[in-house]
């Protein structure tokens, strides 16, 4: 950021490193771009302060820490690291509840000892109303993230603003202390030590998800955020220096003589089009174009600020984090795309049903998933769009030994982009097969359902993509035996039986075998009549008509056992009720009553 002193004491620093810094004719051009000779760290030692021309308390000021000791000199260690110690400690945070809950879930403790629930087990579940709960805007038809999200955003918010504002002045009394307002310097620091978690939050392979147990497409709410954060920042660091030169009269000569005035300009651009158009209402409607301009314009803007803060204090180290942070992931990606698919593996495209399509990809034994994570997938025969990948889950359970070719099976809600495009390749076709590129596997499930005494999987029209293959998993493991498992309700809903039929034979075959004391399967028509359907299906024990009341089951599935997992995967509007009647039970596990301890919710959402 934009930390120069002031006038005089940049002019003595440029002669330091350089005598010639300034030719008249490149001052005149605005053609410096970095001060020469480029170093890791700039200079701390303070410089260019007219003593003589303060008072005793202005000397004082410029001295005390978080005032920016000596002007700016120590400002990177006051506020940037003071930023950094935040993130880290909330990361930090996060891992160790994440350890928490995976202990808690395979332990027998919470099933175990008094038949009501625990301190340990109240506070857990009043932690997990915060991760539960949900609001709905109707009138603009938005869905807010889990309050614990909302928490944690305006925990950033109010620490970013409390840093940047709680301490005085914003504006040196004294011109003879410095050209940088305070307010500016502070600022600048924060918003740059917030850009290495800005990057970490945005990536596929997150380094912040394996230490929380929070799949990546669930930590973009952070990310969008904090860019938010540091926009704000970016502009109280700009504005002040505005402000100061046109009432001293030096704006014009700064902006062209000074790099870093015009430097800030080229970052502040490109960084106001990344927030502006990051809204979903701008970013929805045309997804593919929106993020191959947004990492246009990021390299853009983190070039120009790369530039802009010219090496000044540490400045540089959070550039070197964040290009760590985001090279490693991408590398990692790349190899293990290399590794698993190489140039491509072969696939059939088939319809399955009104609106939907199946893509069955031929993988090596060395491409292993779990049951609930997804893979990115680039058609490379479709033309255009091979240049896009999207995400689809795994509707098929990885089997066979160590080695053996299996078959990834991606059931596709046809929509527009991608999806139309397979759609219109099999129209009157069996099959259509090409070549596909997979990049994964990524999220999942960070605790095993088996531990749990009863799990209920709520699906929701194509959501059944995702719980399908837990419902396989769990039905196998208690064929087996060894699991604590001890039922499983399998409960969708889908407009009609044309929506149904794809997914019919897969659970009467995971069903088949259990007794009815092990296994319910509820199957809601919400548009066709139930007595239409029911004589299609026969193996279906419970065939209902009409929309699941999502809450009484949950409040059923609250009192059914000590220890229950629930896993939801549908449309926003499912998940809201499914959401908001688990954050209700976990009220009640907290205030002590009913038998159950141990309620978990794992919720999975049809898009970003």
């Amino acid at each position: 950021m934009n930390l120069v002193t002031s006038w005089t004491s940049f002019q003595q620093l440029c002669v330091v490193v350089s005598p010639d810094f300034f030719p008249l004719s490149q001052r005149a051009m605005g053609l410096i771009w970095l001060l020469q000779p480029v170093l890791w760290h700039s200079p701390r030692d303070p410089s260019g302060y007219d003593y003589s021309a303060m008072t005793d308390e202005q000397k004082q000021l410029i001295s005390t820490r978080w005032h920016d000791q000596h002007k700016w000199y120590t400002a990177d260690w006051d506020y940037g690291q003071t930023t950094l110690a935040l993130f880290c400690a909330a990361i930090l945070a996060s891992a160790i509840l994440n350890a928490m809950s995976r202990f808690r879930a395979s332990s027998k403790i919470s099933g175990q000892g008094k038949p009501l629930p625990g301190f340990v087990d109240k506070l857990t579940a009043a932690f997990r109303y915060t991760t539960a709960r949900q609001f709905h805007l109707s009138v603009i038809r938005w869905y807010a993230p889990p309050l614990a999200a909302i928490l944690g955003v305006l925990g950033m918010f109010i620490f970013v603003m409390s840093l940047m504002l709680a301490v005085r002045p914003f504006y040196w009394p004294n011109d003879a202390m410095g050209m940088s307002p305070p307010i500016a310097t502070r600022s600048g620091w924060i918003g740059i030590a917030i850009m290495p978690f800005m990057i970490a939050f945005a990536t596929k392979v997150n380094f912040v998800g394996l230490l929380t147990g929070t799949s990546h497409e669930k930590l973009q709410v952070f990310h969008r955020w904090s860019a938010v954060f540091m926009y704000i920042a970016s502009l109280v660091h700009t504005f002040p220096f505005i402000i100061n030169n046109i009432r001293m009269g030096m704006m014009e000569v700064q902006y062209n003589t000074s790099p870093f005035y015009w430097t800030g300009i080229a970052a502040l651009v490109p960084q106001t089009y990344l927030i502006a158009l990051s809204w979903g209402i701008f970013r929805n409607p045309y997804y593919e174009i929106f993020k191959k301009l947004h990492f246009v314009a990021a390299g853009i803007f983190m070039a120009a600020l790369f530039i802009h803060v010219n090496w000044t204090l540490t400045s540089w180290d959070y550039f070197w984090a964040t290009l760590a942070i985001y090279g490693l992931a991408w590398l990692s990606r790349v190899a293990r795309t290399i590794y698993t698919t190489g140039f491509g593996l072969p696939a059939t495209v088939e319809s399955v049903g009104p609106d939907l399509i199946k893509l069955s990809v031929r993988v090596p034994g060395r491409f292993k998933w779990a049951p609930g994570q997804h893979v990115f997938v680039r058609v490379l025969g479709l033309g255009v769009h091979a240049l896009t990948s999207h995400p689809f889950t795994i509707s098929s359970l990885h089997t066979g030994g160590a080695g053996a070719e299996n078959t990834a099976e991606l059931v596709m809600r046809v929509h527009r982009g991608l999806t139309g495009a397979l759609a219109r390749r099999v129209t009157g076709k069996a099959a259509w097969t090409s070549r596909v590129v997979v990049d994964g596997p990524y999220g999942g499930l960070h605790v095993p359902l088996k531990a749990y005494e009863r799990v209920y999987l709520l699906a929701g029209g194509s959501g059944a993509t995702f719980t399908l293959p837990l419902f396989a998993d769990l039905a196998a493991s208690i064929k087996a035996g060894g699991t604590a498992c001890q039922r499983v309700e399998f409960v969708v809903a889908v407009p009609d039986d044309d929506n149904y039929s794809w997914m019919e034979p897969r659970i009467t075959a995971v069903a088949a075998g259990l007794p009815e004391t092990a296994v319910g399967l509820r199957v809601h028509f919400t548009r066709a009549a139930a007595e239409e359907t029911k004589e299609s299906h026969p193996m279906t024990r419970d065939i209902l008509r009409g929309r699941p009341v999502l809450g009484d089951i949950v409040r059923e599935a609250h009192r059914s056992a000590r220890k229950v997992a629930i896993v939801a995967c549908g449309p926003d509007g499912f998940l809201y009720d499914v959401r908001n009647a688990v954050a209700d039970s976990q009220l009640v596990i907290a205030d002590g009553f009913g038998i159950c301890k141990d309620l978990f919710l794992h919720t999975e959402t049809y898009s970003w």
